[in-house]
């Protein structure tokens, strides 16, 4: 593997990266309404079943982006062949330099950390958290009821 196609990938890898973080938002975020309209005030069998289906997702995309973490280290490993061996350009030592210094290690922990406080704080919602109505909807409910 070419010093570009390598740094080419490192690029993805940033991009793949933001990508899964985007999702795990939108996940957790849509997750959250649904606790506050639906999940929240339902029967523990019907929570057990949202909890375990969204850390099923939340699971499938911390697996993708630690094996894309590990693809990452190869590309690092193979930047450094590369200048082991003198033939890596400006833009090769930019992209070492950027990824050297302990950044995949900050990287990884901070997909663990960040995971397992958002399944921390989804079970806590989920399951302790007694939800509340929205004052519309009580106003609705008791309009409905007169």
């Amino acid at each position: 593997m070419t010093e570009g196609e390598v740094v080419e990938q490192m690029v993805g890898y940033m991009s793949l990266l933001l990508a899964g973080v985007s999702i795990i938002f939108t996940v957790v975020s849509t997750y959250i309404v649904a606790l506050n309209y639906f999940v929240g005030e339902a029967m523990l069998v019907a929570r057990v079943g949202a909890f375990a289906f969204v850390s099923l997702i939340l699971t499938l995309l911390l697996v993708l982006m630690v094996g894309a973490e590990s693809m990452h280290e190869g590309l690092v490993d193979r930047l450094i062949e590369l200048q082991d061996a003198g033939e890596l350009t400006a833009a090769g030592r930019a992209a070492l330099a950027n990824a050297s210094g302990g950044v995949d290690g900050l990287v990884r922990a901070l997909l663990w950390v960040g995971m397992l406080s958002v399944f921390a704080v989804l079970a806590y919602m989920t399951f302790i958290h007694r939800w509340k109505p929205d004052v519309v909807n009580v106003q609705l409910q008791s309009r409905k009821a007169s």
